[in-house]
């Protein structure tokens, strides 16, 4: 008796390894489909990922200029505040140097420098000494070591930028036929903030 397995496959076994490889072939496939799946969501997240911080790069851009931009308004609001401001002091001060009631001005000077933001107020005489100043040590000193000599011959409210954001205003104190003075103010204003 001959024991080798030279028997014909039967169409059950053929019909069995065929099915074995349709499943493990759609297995192979499912396998290649989800890697797939998980390589595309991969890539879409992290196509969504750097859209995100592209849109979030340009929003911090965007607010940063938009901070600047009100800063920059502000600014410009203090200094047009400030030139207001300065027109009517002029006509007061004008009024109590022509009385010679320099006393009045102290007082105005030191009622003024007790609000928020301002720092100085100095009146000088056309010949460059200071005749009243928020400071009495002030008093003691010529002009020109404080500001610049021309502002003695200033015809016009004119405001500069300081240090550390602060304004200066130089205002010609002007009589009907003559200069009578200068005032010069400094003031800071308040600190920017945004609510």
């Amino acid at each position: 008796m001959n024991t080798t397995d030279d028997t014909p496959a039967t169409p059950e076994s053929t019909g069995m390894d065929r099915n074995r490889k349709i499943i493990l072939g759609l297995a192979v496939a499912l396998v290649l489909v989800a890697a797939a799946m998980y390589g595309w969501k991969i890539a879409a997240v992290a196509a969504q990922e750097e859209r995100y911080a592209q849109a979030e790069a340009q929003h911090a851009q965007a607010r940063i200029q938009l901070v600047e931009q009100a800063r920059q308004l502000d600014a410009s609001r203090s200094e047009a505040g400030l030139r207001l401001f300065s027109t009517p002091l002029a006509w007061v001060i004008r009024r109590e140097v022509m009385a010679a009631n320099l006393d009045q001005v102290d007082q105005y000077f030191s009622d003024l420098v007790q609000m928020e933001g301002f720092q100085a107020a100095v009146l000088a005489n056309p010949d460059g000494k200071i005749v009243v100043a928020s400071d009495r040590k002030q008093l003691a000193v010529p002009f020109s070591s404080l500001y610049p000599a021309e502002y003695l011959q200033a015809g016009d409210i004119r405001i500069e930028h300081t240090a550390n954001a602060g304004l200066r205003a130089v205002i010609p104190i002007l009589g009907l036929k003559q200069h009578l003075g200068t005032l010069v103010l400094e003031y800071t204003p308040p600190a920017f903030t945004l609510n």
